[in-house]
């Protein structure tokens, strides 16, 4: 999808604003009048202008693909990642309705989507930083991928309907080779993207792109993300991908969308917890983390298996959803269910060590490790997290479960 030569143009506060004002169901949501509209850009990933606009009435947010990565205007990019985000929230909106925010708006020509405001919530990477302890985001975010993901596979879906999707998402080549590059391909050799700042790191690097097991891992699970389309991905889901507060959690930035492997989405979250938690100094780090991690695990697993209890497949002459390990009556789970929901365990670990790894020597650092004030001391941990996931990588797919693989980061001293 491509704009016109003349009608994409980079929106300023003015430009905004009349763009608001000629839409009457924005409008209405702001109340009030353009003038009395509060405008104030909070772009804070890589991509995109974020401006949130707030009237009396209440407030929306508006996000517009930038021509080129905003944080490196060199690297040229397409306008079409509004696009997929505006297809994905419209995809998965009605299966998780309040666990992300509706499409208000798109338009084609400015690149332009409009979502509801999130104001009264935090970015949960910055919630943890400072320190925050919100039980419900973990099975929250779990409740969230069961349900986007089953109900866009061909568990539920007559898979005409499945691959249709499939098509469109296809498309989104971009920023599938950016995740297949940075996440699964640079940090494995030497790249001009990757860095690091203090040379103590080097020898885990080198004992990580020297082993064998982590080659084959490595190889293993770029393979299953090319080639194993099992339900729409949000893509991209780290924990500066969802909102949240005490009460509510919401997953946001769906532009990266497309059909992969389930346990991609699963592992990225749960990197994202494991990075935290070598970040954090307290004392009982550990045993949050773990905590979260399980109980994102039972709570993905009992969801998406309920799901699929609940599926009710139609006679096979007719254009509706097939039933695949159909149970015996004996037992809830049939031995081909309880294999594919370990498949998708397995790649959980897996791309969560991937998302370790990538998030601290790549092109795209998380600022998890910002707050730690001593430089060595950010170093040992950075260091303890990189063995860790290259342990995670080289015994890829021999861990009896995913307590076993993560369990041990209860511990108190992970640096030693």
């Amino acid at each position: 999808m491509k704009a016109g030569a003349t009608q994409y143009r980079t929106l300023d506060i003015a430009g905004i604003r009349a763009l608001l004002s000629g839409l009457p169901h924005i409008a209405a949501r702001l109340g009030g009048t353009a003038t009395q509209w509060r405008v104030v850009e909070v772009s804070d990933g890589n991509l995109n202008n974020v401006f949130l606009n707030h009237g009396p009435a209440g407030g929306v947010c508006l996000k517009q693909s930038l021509p080129y990565v905003r944080v490196d205007p060199s690297w040229k990019m397409p306008l079409d990642r509004t696009f997929y985000e505006a297809s994905y929230l419209r995809d998965v909106f009605p299966l998780v309705p309040g666990l992300t925010t509706q499409c208000l708006h798109f338009d084609p020509d400015l690149f332009v989507l409009i979502v509801e405001s999130l104001s009264g919530h935090q970015v949960y990477r910055h919630a943890l930083m400072a320190g925050v302890d919100w039980p419900r985001v973990a099975p929250d975010i779990a409740t969230f991928v069961a349900r986007a993901t089953f109900g866009t596979s061909v568990l539920c879906e007559p898979f005409e309907r499945v691959f249709d999707r499939q098509a469109l998402y296809a498309r989104n080549q971009t920023l599938r080779r950016i995740t297949l590059d940075l996440v699964m391909d640079d940090p494995y050799h030497d790249h001009p993207r990757n860095h690091w700042d203090d040379p103590r790191l080097n020898a885990v690097v080198a004992d990580i792109r020297a082993c064998a097991a982590v080659r084959r891992a490595v190889d293993g699970l770029r393979l299953r993300f090319l080639t194993c389309p099992q339900a729409l991905l949000h893509g991209d889901l780290h924990t500066g991908s969802i909102m949240a507060s005490a009460t509510d959690t919401r997953v946001i930035d769906g532009e990266f969308a497309i059909y992969g492997p389930i346990g991609f989405d699963c592992g990225m979250f749960v990197g994202n917890l494991v990075l935290r938690r070598f970040a954090d100094l307290s004392p009982d780090a550990g045993r949050r983390c773990v905590r979260d991690i399980i109980r994102f695990r039972d709570r993905f697993v009992d969801e998406f298996t309920r799901l699929w209890a609940d599926a009710r497949p139609t006679p096979s002459d007719t254009r509706g959803p097939c039933a695949f390990f159909t149970p015996d009556g004996a037992t809830a789970m049939s031995p081909g269910r309880v294999a594919f929901m370990d498949g998708v365990l397995d790649d959980l670990v897996g791309y969560a060590a991937m998302e370790i790894i990538r998030r601290i020597i790549g092109y795209a650092h998380t600022a998890d490790f910002d707050v730690i004030a001593r430089p060595d001391e950010r170093t040992t941990r950075r260091e303890a997290a990189l063995r860790f996931a290259f342990g995670l990588l080289r015994d890829h797919g021999r861990h009896d479960s995913v307590a076993a693989a993560f369990g041990g980061l209860a511990q108190d001293n992970l640096s030693s």
